[in-house]
């Protein structure tokens, strides 16, 4: 817990490596992960370090990984874990001492450089294949459709196909189709075109002789090709279409798609031309299908459909194979993948670090960086073991480096259990070195105050159970996580699942002390209170308007419910007075401790550092303004809980003697004041219950006067605290700039330069800061920023005791809406006495409550109370512009 309440001790040291042993002890320093190395060649570019030339390899290699990878995944294959190579990896570079990390790199090179062409040569004969094997399959649909084409032009049953004739315009006007698309030519059968009807035929017996062009063409560019074939060739060209029944791969990219094969008859070179640029356009494949004539000849199309046939066995046969070449070699990578990717990994890791390195020596590197100070004898030990190892004794050293020193980093020794909050509070901002850490009381604050605002039983015991479902699942996330990789949302979830279970299980402790459970109450124990007509506790029944009575004596144990609140307040007609003023006052309390809670850390942390003008100058005025106002409002609070009422208001009462509480003469039509036997003063002198809200503005704005005291001398007393605050107020102003301005002014040899301090908090006092670092700054300006701050001060702590009253404002919406919830939707159904109701009711309960109060309203609630740390809380004492200490880990690498 040390380590959580402030950042673990770090020490600034120098490392003197032997170049031939500088990647061993990297590597044996990046498993120990304690030690964050220091840039000591920022004038460089990345070009210009020592082993950029490693680097570029390593990018090469994963480059070459990434394509097999793609190989990999292309085929579905799963990817081996990477535990146990990469652990016998490990084990293999701490036992040969002397491996060559360039031999390494060299002998992976030319492995990884063998598979990638075998699978390069692999794949372009693949797609060679795969592009002939879809010409073949498309020139055998030409064949096809083009026999088709002139057998039903032989058997005059054109009728079955789509025909286009451009002649249209010399026969008559084309009609217009179904779709809305006007055809280039008439239909056939309508007689409108003289060459559908037989007319091919004619054509072929007379003089005149057409040339053809056949090709296949994607079935959606059908109309778009027409009517482009029409207006190019001045409706000088005779085409036909038919549809390929099935998808067929596309001989270009490989995919799948719906194509028509089609026939173009022209007369013309010129034609022939823009019919080539038009197939060009369109991405139409042109096939050399023998002409009309030759298709006539049925012997040798049939001939030619066979060897086509033939072919296109063959070439599936090879593609097979090949298949099966390209997927057993994919399936050894898989196997390998994983360890060749966390050496990669692991080496560029390693190369990077030692650029940061500088050579002062020749055969030597030096070293800089931030060690955990815990660890220093142990990354001690790792390098002179590995300098032995290597016959290089005697040449390395690791020492600390003499002040001054570079601001340390931010280091916390965390646990699943504490993670989460550590996370919470590092979004906000790092911490300073040795800064108190505000997680450690977030993790207890944090669950608190979400149960403040989602207090009930049976909400928080749902959250309670997600977050035990969560801790049972996390072993096997964690084995998915390792073989499928991680999900970052998927992920947050399950690191959250002790936060979860603490707010479940605060929600449910809040609950049982509001005696709140899905709007309901619990009677757990016999009620203080009884009615007319009731039997004992809060069973039976009674009239409406019916008063309740204590079942024992104010003050006596029986009168009190042994915990929580009585159940008999939520059938009462003033629960809501009640539970608003309860919860209300409630959430001012616990504001006003945790806000004094964070200026006491203020102080904690400028007696660590040996700030005196922060803790006297600061710290005490800060303290006493908050205890003479708001801890001071905390106490009316407690002070109006404990005094007893009754015996108060009977303390001011006419008795029927004719005779006040201390035995004066009285009449009813005297004033409160004249019967109180208290005397405290005010109007009621002190037998009536106050109005807190009006003392509390009244302190400030009519000091001196109470008109409702609790306690003798309550005015004089408001008054004295009153000026104790106000008087804080310009020491906090003025008090550190002028400590300033006198102790610079106290040394001569600096009196003429202008003031050099520091205006935040400084940094351990144990250690001696960068004098570059340090900014100048006037009288003047100092004033300003403690003026921002004084005013920050005395306005927050208004602002923020309000805002904690959103603890009251979100439980009281979380109680109404599931009352809104209980009443509108289940007792209702219950009312109409209906199974299939009450069925139906419950299903629709169960989704609103699911939806609105375990969604929407447990993330507002959990937004709220983050705010009310980062806000109300941290801003008290918290600086959060400490660096997060980053070391050089290896364990992280070979998960991603």
């Amino acid at each position: 817990m040390g380590s959580w309440w402030r950042s673990r001790d770090m020490k600034y040291v120098s490392l003197i490596l032997s170049e031939d042993a500088a990647h061993e002890c990297v590597h044996n320093l990046g498993e120990l992960s304690a030690l964050q190395f220091t840039d000591l060649n920022p004038e460089q570019t990345a070009f210009q370090r020592r082993y950029v030339n490693y680097v570029k390899r390593c990018d090469e290699l994963e480059r070459k990984l990434r394509f097999i990878l793609k190989e990999i995944e292309a085929f579905g294959l799963q990817i081996s874990s990477t535990s146990h190579t990469y652990e016998m990896e490990t084990t293999t570079s701490k036992t040969t001492a002397s491996r060559s990390s360039a031999l390494l790199l060299d002998t992976l090179e030319a492995e990884l450089e063998e598979y990638e062409t075998q699978l390069l040569e692999l794949n372009t004969y693949s797609n060679e294949l795969t592009h002939k094997y879809n010409e073949k399959v498309e020139f055998q649909e030409c064949l096809e459709k083009g026999r088709k084409f002139l057998a039903a032009e032989a058997d005059g049953a054109s009728s079955k196909l789509d025909t286009v004739n451009p002649l249209s315009s010399a026969y008559g006007a084309p009609a217009i189709s179904e779709d809305g698309m006007q055809p280039l030519l008439a239909d056939a059968s309508r007689g409108h075109s003289g060459l559908a009807s037989g007319g091919f035929k004619h054509v072929i017996e007379g003089e005149m002789k057409f040339s053809s062009t056949v090709g296949i063409l994607k079935a959606d560019e059908k109309s778009r090709f027409e009517r482009m074939l029409f207006r190019s060739t001045r409706g000088n060209c005779f085409a036909r279409f038919a549809e390929v029944e099935r998808p067929i791969a596309d001989a270009a990219t490989g995919r799948p798609e719906f194509k028509i094969v089609f026939i173009v008859f022209f007369k013309s070179e010129v034609i022939s031309a823009i019919i080539n640029k038009i197939c060009d356009a369109f991405g139409a494949r042109q096939y050399p299908v023998p002409d009309h004539l030759t298709l006539g000849n049925a012997s040798q199309l049939g001939l030619i459909v066979r060897e086509t046939t033939s072919e296109l066995a063959d070439a599936r046969e090879v593609l097979l194979k090949n298949r099966e070449l390209r997927l057993a070699l994919c399936s050894r990578l898989a196997r390998r993948y994983s360890e060749w990717k966390a050496v990669v990994l692991r080496e560029k890791a390693i190369y990077h670090v030692l650029n940061l390195f500088r050579a002062d020596v020749s055969g030597m590197l030096r070293g800089e960086g931030w060690i955990v100070a815990s660890a220093e004898v142990d990354a001690r030990t790792l390098i002179s073991q590995t300098h032995a190892a290597m016959d290089l004794a005697g040449a390395s050293m690791l020492s600390q480096v003499p002040l001054p020193w570079p601001v340390p980093p931010t280091s916390f020794d965390v646990n699943e259990f504490t993670y989460a909050f550590q996370e919470f509070v590092d979004t906000y901002g790092v911490p300073r070195y040795k800064e108190i850490n505000p997680a450690l009381f977030t993790a207890v604050t944090f669950p608190f105050l979400f149960g403040m605002m989602y207090g009930d039983i049976g909400h928080g015991a749902c959250i309670l159970l997600g977050g035990i479902y969560l801790l049972i699942t996390h072993p096997a996330y964690r084995r998915c996580v390792s073989s499928a990789g991680e999900n970052e949302m998927l992920g947050g979830v399950y690191a959250s699942r002790y936060m979860l279970i603490t707010m479940g299980l605060c929600a449910i402790y809040v609950g049982f002390v509001y005696n709140d459970c899905f709007s309901l109450a619990l009677a757990l124990f016999d009620s203080g209170y009884l009615w007319e007509g009731s039997k004992g506790s809060v069973a039976g029944s009674v009239d409406g308007g019916a008063e309740a009575n204590l079942s024992a004596p104010y003050g006596s144990t029986g009168s009190i419910y042994p915990f929580g609140v009585d159940p008999a307040w939520h059938i009462s007609s003033n629960e809501l007075l009640f539970f608003n003023s309860m919860k209300m006052k409630t959430a001012v309390i616990f504001g006003v401790v945790q806000m004094t809670g964070g200026i006491f850390l203020k102080g904690l942390n400028a007696l660590y550092f040996g700030d005196r003008a922060v803790f006297w100058l600061e710290f005490m005025p800060m303290i006493i303004f908050d205890f003479c106002l708001f801890v001071y409002m905390a106490v009316l609070i407690f002070t109006k809980w404990a005094i007893n009422w009754d015996r108060r208001q009977l303390m001011g009462s006419c008795g029927i003697d004719g005779l006040t509480f201390d035995q004066r003469p009285c009449s009813d039509g005297d004033s409160l004041k004249h019967k109180c036997a208290l005397n405290f003063g005010g109007e009621t002198g002190g037998c009536a219950p106050p109005n807190l809200i009006n003392q509390l503005i009244n302190i400030a704005l009519n000091p001196g006067v109470v008109d409702e005291p609790m306690y003798s001398g309550q005015g004089s007393a408001q008054s004295a605290l009153l000026a104790i605050a106000f008087l804080s107020v310009p020491v906090l102003l003025l008090g550190k700039p002028v400590y300033i301005y006198f102790q610079h002014a106290s040394q001569p040899a600096s009196a003429s330069q202008p003031i050099s301090t520091q205006i935040e908090m400084d940094q351990d006092s144990t250690s001696s800061e960068d004098p570059k670092s340090k900014e100048v700054h006037s009288f003047s300006e100092v004033l300003i920023h403690q003026c921002i701050e004084t005013i920050e001060f005395v306005l927050g702590m208004v602002s923020n005791t309000a805002s904690y009253l959103r603890l009251w404002a979100l439980s009281l919406a979380h109680t109404e809406l599931a009352q809104v919830f209980w009443e509108k939707i289940m007792r209702t159904a219950i009312n109409a006495n209906s199974i299939f109701f009450v069925f139906v009711a419950y299903s629709t309960f169960a989704v609103v409550t699911a939806a609105v109060l375990l969604a929407m309203d447990l993330l507002e609630c959990f937004l709220h109370a983050l705010r009310l740390h980062w806000v109300e809380f941290q801003n008290k004492f918290y600086k959060a512009d400490g660096t997060r200490f980053t070391p050089f880990t290896l364990g992280q690498l070979s998960d991603k």
